[in-house]
């Protein structure tokens, strides 16, 4: 069975990739919000407390520093214009909202602001003493609910030292409630506080897979053969025959992410890999068995994509180019765009999809569907197909 090893491998190499994007950030309150974000999930992945920025420090300098800040160090000397308020916010003033119908139920607003003038807000919601919301945003929240009279809660300015002192006293008991997303921010608010915390490993051990529905499966096939019109008979490529090569290669050197396919599509590991054998691997995510590498936020996206979007994605790969740059937005696209599919995945669902597939896409760059650039290979047209009626057990 994999470890987790390999997701956090991954992970670092998506959170290098992320940090490109920070030169183009308009804030360091974005660019703190970033690095918590990353320091909450690496720390949920079972990641060592104080070691991420280590981690990345060769290939992002800008990235390391702020996630060394975060973790306890100093802020970043150098870079955008944001970074001289990188760690040097002020807290203007504090707001407490009380719920009228559940007095247990407190808000807390900070509301800080930058040498530079740049003004954020940072929100918490405690019920019953937990800590049980969080979030950063920009400055007004409390303003918005004071002229909110629908809103429920009673608006008071209060004491900064009490306000801290409140939240300090949450963050030294459970925030299991937390959502990923509030999670993310956990880091920073702590980092604000000057307080240690503790996030767990988000591995559940009573994970079930979902039962697979045989006609769903024998759906996806059909559309897939019509729409292709593939000879499915035809002999593998030269492009497939090296793609074969190079995995059995990965495989003789026990590469985490070759070895986690076996896991995946629920077979034994073997030193020799067979085409039949590789052609499942190719398709592992579109009919898993097993996902215990995956964190639980991971497991919960994947197993929830169904044979239509699989169908959208095969088909938008195979009818590309060679060359075609992939990444999770663009299958998205495809799956918007096939002709093929009667529904679509809705603006305010991109992202989460996107992201989704973004979980998978490492298995195609190892099984050469995909090249180290994330571009589609020349095997592609031939492998996919094949791989999707292995999955769903049609070949």
């Amino acid at each position: 069975m994999a470890s987790t090893d390999d997701v956090r491998n991954r992970f670092i190499q998506e959170l290098i990739g992320s940090a490109g994007m920070l030169a183009s950030i308009e804030s360091a309150a974005m660019a703190e919000a970033w690095a918590s974000g990353a320091v909450a999930e690496w720390l949920a992945l079972g990641g060592s407390d104080g070691q991420l920025s280590q981690r990345i420090a060769d290939a992002s300098e800008l990235g390391a520093a702020l996630i060394d800040w975060i973790e306890g160090g100093d802020p970043p000397q150098s870079g955008p214009d944001w970074v001289s308020d990188t760690g040097r916010h002020l807290l203007l003033r504090a707001m407490r909202l009380v719920a009228n119908a559940k007095p247990s139920e407190i808000g807390w607003i900070l509301e800080y602001e930058s040498p530079s003038g740049d003004r954020h807000d940072l929100s918490a919601t405690v019920v019953d003493g937990i800590l049980v919301g969080l979030a950063v945003g920009p400055e007004g929240l409390a303003l918005a609910a004071t002229e909110d009279q629908s809103s429920g809660f009673e608006v008071h300015e209060t004491d900064a030292e009490l306000a801290l002192s409140a939240l300090r006293e949450c963050l030294g008991r459970d925030v299991a409630q937390l959502s990923e997303e509030a999670e993310a921010t956990l880091p920073l608010l702590a980092r604000r506080l000057d307080v240690r915390i503790v996030i767990t490993e988000r591995i559940s051990s009573d994970r079930t897979m979902p039962e697979r529905i045989a006609e769903d499966d024998r759906y996806g096939a059909d559309v897939l053969v019509s729409a292709l019109r593939t000879d499915l008979t035809k002999p593998p490529t030269d492009a497939v025959r090296e793609a074969h090569t190079a995995f059995s290669e990965l495989v003789d050197v026990g590469d985490s992410d070759a070895m986690t396919l076996f896991d995946v599509a629920g077979l034994s590991f073997a030193h020799t890999v067979d085409l039949d054998t590789f052609v499942r691997l190719v398709g592992a995510y579109l009919a898993p068995v097993e996902l215990d590498a995956h964190s639980d936020a991971q497991f919960e996206a994947l197993v929830e994509l169904e044979p239509a979007d699989w169908i959208g994605v095969v088909l938008g790969i195979c009818r590309a180019p060679t060359g075609t740059r992939v990444d999770g937005d663009v299958l998205v696209q495809f799956i918007n765009r096939a002709p093929e599919i009667t529904t679509t995945i809705p603006k305010r669902d991109a992202p989460r999809i996107a992201w989704t597939f973004e979980q998978m896409l490492y298995s195609w760059q190892v099984t050469g569907v995909l090249d180290e650039e994330g571009a589609v290979t020349e095997a592609a047209s031939w492998l996919l197909p094949r791989a999707a009626l292995a999955a769903w057990g049609q070949s």
